[in-house]
């Protein structure tokens, strides 16, 4: 794609649906949560018995935020400050549960189980006070967490093949790693990550289930509803619409153009407009920006600033996608160390190019949506 092609599709996508009068900047962070790499001890591990974990920073880098993580980018947040002399945000969009392996394995791989987030956190042996200071980022206004899910794991294909007796799957869940990559496996489901790809129509009850679930847990942990939900990977079946609306959220990301896919293995693709609202009364919303620093194609802060440049022109929000592996050391401290350092770059470019920039939550976003009577 040329460069100017690439202007007008960057100019394009901003244009229809909901605006806003300010210049408003929400950074959506997914992934917070969910079991990715273990440690540095399993990423050389799996590594060693040939699963190419070394090909993608995900299983490279991405593990459990620890305290040290969370301080390291508290302080970054707050160190930059809008028109209104509030500090940065970050929306953590958080998957609530992990598979509970032991359980799993008593069962002989027949039944699955689940457990909460923080108490994968104290398994996996984080710092104590590390939710402690996920709650100190809420109370702060600084960490405010929307839903990713329940789990970050496509869990019925994933049971179907422990109880194959898949090696490499195996393999994995003995070092608790469900990121495997494994033959057979549709492209779509690649590493067992999208929790809603339906391979079967029996996949639906489990998964209808999933989600008030995942939302009850939610509140359980954090103290309040979630607002918003990002299916993980971007992939969720509008069948399961209803189910999602019965909870109480009100939005549901999707992509500009999202490919929906069929439990027959047809897809078809679905165009959405920030603000169109779903049959199930579901308001979908897009992001339209990208920060992802420590992606081995990063080039710099520019095309950040350029895309949320378009996103003002077209008075609209700058939503930015990120992910977790952008900003935590545990595998690698460097890695935490470049993708914050990029961080600092980009928010002091976005101050200094827009003086009169607002930091907000989503939550915040769309309470403001709400204020200006658009919904």
């Amino acid at each position: 794609m040329n460069i100017i092609n690439s202007k007008i599709l960057l100019n394009l996508k901003n244009i229809p649906g909901w605006s806003v009068p300010s210049k408003i900047v929400v950074f959506e962070c997914d992934d917070w949560g969910s079991l990715r790499m273990p440690s540095g001890l399993v990423y050389n591990k799996m590594l060693e018995s040939g699963m190419p974990v070394d090909k993608s920073r995900y299983t490279r880098f991405d593990t459990l935020a620890d305290k040290d993580d969370l301080y390291a980018l508290f302080e970054v947040l707050l160190n930059y400050k809008d028109v209104n002399q509030k500090p940065a945000v970050f929306t953590p969009v958080c998957n609530v549960a992990n598979p509970d392996f032991d359980k799993i394995k008593a069962s002989n791989f027949k039944e699955y189980a689940n457990e909460p987030f923080t108490t994968t956190l104290e398994r996996y042996n984080r710092h104590p006070e590390t939710f402690k200071l996920w709650l100190q980022g809420i109370a702060e206004g600084i960490f405010i967490p929307q839903s990713h899910g329940r789990e970050h794991l496509t869990v019925q294909l994933w049971m179907r093949k422990l109880q194959e007796g898949n090696k490499w799957v195996h393999l994995g869940f003995e070092y608790g790693f469900c990121s495997v990559e494994a033959i057979g496996i549709p492209g779509p489901a690649r590493q067992f990550r999208p929790e809603f790809f339906v391979q079967k129509m029996e996949d639906i009850g489990f998964l209808r289930e999933s989600i008030p679930d995942g939302i009850s847990l939610f509140e359980k942990i954090f103290g309040f509803k979630p607002v918003a939900f990002v299916p993980s990977n971007d992939i969720f079946h509008p069948i399961l619409e209803p189910a999602l609306s019965n909870t109480g959220v009100q939005f549901l990301y999707t992509g500009h153009r999202s490919i929906v896919y069929n439990p027959d293995g047809t897809q078809y693709s679905k165009r959405h407009i920030f603000g169109e609202r779903s049959t199930s009364g579901l308001i979908y919303y897009m992001r339209n920006c990208a920060f992802e620093p420590t992606d081995f194609a990063y080039k710099g802060i520019g095309l950040t600033l350029n895309q949320i440049e378009a996103a003002f022109r077209w008075k609209k929000p700058a939503i930015i996608s990120t992910h977790r592996v952008n900003f935590v050391g545990g595998i690698d401290p460097q890695n935490r160390k470049r993708g914050l350092d990029e961080l600092k770059l980009l928010l002091n470019a976005i101050v200094k190019r827009w003086p009169d920039v607002v930091f907000m939550s989503t939550a915040d976003l769309f309470a403001s949506f709400k204020n200006a009577g658009k919904y």
